[in-house]
């Protein structure tokens, strides 16, 4: 009769809880098998191929078909924790949630059931199996009481026992150690072998008995030659290197068979198989001595100097090419390294700078201190400093600028210039520039007056008007001083009399109307004294010597300026009109702006040979701000366009210009870091654009 579905799950749940009972017979074959394992691996058997023999073994014993062995990965890298070794089916352990699960359970130590909802490698996804119900256990592998793995596996039962499981992790952990070993092993073995083969193709070997010499694969091929091409003789060797060399490198060599120094080391020219020169550097060693110590065998590396030598030329040349002189500075001001490139003299020697502090040279003391200060405020600040000083030297006041940089955590590098035809040049422009003002200043000088005559004419006017008005005020103001001044101190009532005298004075001097008109004599006398005083003070800042500092002004404002003292050469020929945009607060020398405003108005209204119009714009433009001014007047060729910088060249009747005023405006304009750019055509008129950077070029 067959049995009930009831008694088969009551059996079968008890097989489950009851764990498999191990034979002496089978626990005995169990250790032979590992036994044979372990001396396997010992004698060189592959260990991958042991470690899923091993597995297989353990899926056996656990009566499991579904299993995987991981490796703990070394270090901290990044991804799983573990690698898959071994895995049963096949590619099985790859399943990424499988992992995850042994990590789980690992902490615990529990079996978790084990739904198979889990995704199969190649995508198939698996059905639970409701057959029997199963659990999945991960159980760490340790070797030397150090975790190097851990196995994972779905179990059906219960774990066998401790005298069966503990064989098989521990000789499991042995041989997953074993495996790692030798894979470390086998990575180094690789690295080695890379070393020796790098390390082969540097190294030459001589045999000084025989007199041969095997050059380095290396040097073939930095010299081009096949393997077979070059005979292994010193003599070859000889031939290949630059004649003015090998005297100093047998010196070297010497030295060094003699025991004076540990290894013997220089750099020398070889000639390639095409002609051309290579630069090597050698280092040897003597590898071996006869009885009486004298040198059997050489060997020695050779590296390729070449590109390295190209690099210096390139340097060396550039360095020979700039006129300075350039200094290593440490913070506390010791010279590390010295280059003069050029003719210029120096307070000392080069040689005497290098290894020195500054305060032990005799150098201007006040030089010291500016050239610490500055060192310290490049190295706090990790900027660049640029000082100028002036010293006396046997050729007389020479002026220096110098420019600090930092270069280490506490090291600069300061480039010294000699500026002093510099300061020479620039001293004569200012000079031209000053004499092109007081030009300009005699070309209005006629306007200048008359426009002060007008403000000055009505007050003069206005002040014999009210001289007059105080005279007729006179008599009214004695009298009232009379009745002010008379004595007693008590109120009194004015008389009928007095006050018909009164009256009598008011209508004589015309009272009210003076009192009307006196308020509107002084504010217009005062509007013309005003006058006066902004043509004066554009006048003064004019005709101003530049200081050399630049200050931040409004171009705006400075254009007005320039209008106020320009105007009366333009209110007759032109309508000039302001299309003035906001515009940022820059950086210059306002005085040479100034010149460069009137030069471009002045030659803008003598362009208009009949009434016209003068157009002042100004924008920002990005980093910039622009400035244009154009007319109506007769225009230009192109011939005169590329003409028109050049200095002396004018288009004005004799005697009525000197020609530099464009020619300094644009030497004005690019030392401020802008450009002057003009466009015209011959009775379309002419329009001079001034672009300017906000911030100078340092």
């Amino acid at each position: 009769m067959p049995e009930s579905k009831t008694s088969k799950t009551s059996r079968s749940q008890e097989a489950r809880r009851s764990p498999p009972e191990a034979t002496p017979h089978a626990r005995d074959s169990l250790l032979k098998t590992l036994f044979e394992l372990q001396s396997e691996f010992i004698r060189g058997g592959d260990p991958l191929r042991l470690l899923d023999r091993w597995l297989s073994l353990l899926l056996a014993e656990m009566g499991s078909e579904q299993g995987f062995l991981g490796a703990v990965r070394p270090g901290p890298e990044a991804g799983r924790p573990f690698q898959i070794v071994a895995s049963t089916p096949p590619g099985w352990g790859e399943v990424e949630s499988l992992q995850a699960l042994a990590e789980s359970t690992l902490s615990t130590g529990q079996p978790v059931p084990f739904a198979e909802s889990l995704t199969a490698p190649g995508g198939t996804p698996r059905s639970p199996e409701p057959s029997a119900a199963r659990s999945f256990l991960a159980l760490p592998l340790h070797a030397d009481a150090t975790r190097v793995g851990l196995v994972g596996l779905v179990l059906r039962s219960e774990l066998p026992s401790a005298d069966i499981l503990q064989p098989l992790l521990t000789v499991g952990g042995s041989l997953l150690q074993g495996w790692q070993a030798t894979r470390r092993l086998q990575v180094e073995l690789e690295e080695l072998r890379q070393k020796l083969a790098s390390v082969e193709m540097d190294v030459w070997d001589c045999d000084l008995s025989t007199q041969e010499l095997h050059v380095s694969r290396r040097l073939r091929e930095i010299l081009g030659y096949a393997e077979h091409e070059l005979e292994p003789t010193i003599e070859t060797w000889r031939r290949l290197c630059h004649p003015e060399d090998l005297p100093r490198i047998e010196g070297i060599l010497r030295e060094h068979s003699e025991g004076h120094s540990p290894q013997a080391e220089f750099e020398y020219r070889a000639r390639r198989k095409n002609g051309e020169w290579a630069w090597i550097l050698s280092r040897a060693r003597v590898a071996l001595r006869d009885e009486q110590g004298r040198p059997v065998r050489l060997v020695g590396t050779d590296t390729d100097l070449t590109a390295r030598k190209r690099d210096e030329e390139r340097l060396s040349a550039l360095l020979q090419a700039i006129p300075d002189l350039i200094f290593r500075i440490r913070g506390d001001g010791t010279y590390i390294d010295f280059s003069c490139s050029t003719a210029e003299r120096t307070l000392l020697a080069p040689e005497m700078f290098v290894g020195k502090n500054m305060r032990e040279l005799p150098i201007p003391q006040f030089l010291i201190d500016l050239t610490l200060s500055q060192l310290a405020y490049v190295l706090r600040e990790s900027t660049v400093a640029v000082y100028e000083y002036d010293l006396e030297m046997p050729e007389g006041r020479q002026s220096y600028e110098a420019r600090l940089v930092r270069s280490g955590p506490d090291e600069a590098v300061s480039i010294i210039r000699n500026i002093t035809e510099r300061r020479l040049i620039e001293e004569r422009q200012a000079q031209l520039i000053q004499a092109e003002k007081l030009a300009s200043l005699g070309q209005m000088a006629a306007g200048i007056a008359h426009e002060i005559n007008n403000p000055v004419s009505y007050v003069t006017s206005n002040l014999k008007t009210l001289e007059q008005y105080a005279t007729l005020l006179g008599p009214l103001l004695g009298s009232l001083r009379e009745l002010v001044e008379a004595p007693g101190s008590e109120p009194r009532t004015l008389s009928a009399e007095q006050r018909q005298g009164l009256r009598r004075l008011w209508e004589q001097a015309e009272a009210e109307q003076l009192l009307t008109d006196m308020p509107e004599l002084i504010q217009e006398s005062l509007t013309g004294t005003r006058r006066i005083k902004e043509i004066a003070q554009s006048l003064r800042s004019f005709a101003r010597e530049d200081d050399g500092k630049p200050q931040v002004v409004d171009l705006n404002a400075e254009l007005e300026s320039t209008l106020r003292m320009v105007g009366n050469e333009l209110k007759y020929k032109c309508e000039v009109k302001r299309d003035f945009g906001p515009l940022p607060r820059i950086t210059c020398h306002p005085t040479q702006l100034v010149q460069v405003f009137t030069n471009l108005l002045l030659n803008a209204g003598q362009a208009l040979e009949q009434w016209g119009e003068i157009r002042i714009r100004t924008r920002q433009q990005g980093d910039e701000v622009v400035v244009e001014i154009s007319d109506t007047g007769k225009g230009m060729t192109q011939e005169t366009i590329s003409k028109l910088f050049t200095p002396f060249f004018t288009t004005k009747p004799r005697g009525q210009g000197t020609g530099l005023g464009l020619s300094i405006s644009r030497d004005i304009v690019t030392r401020h870091g802008g450009r002057l750019e003009v466009q015209s055509e011959p009775g379309r008129g002419s329009t001079f654009t001034l672009f300017l950077p906000v911030v100078p070029p340092t």
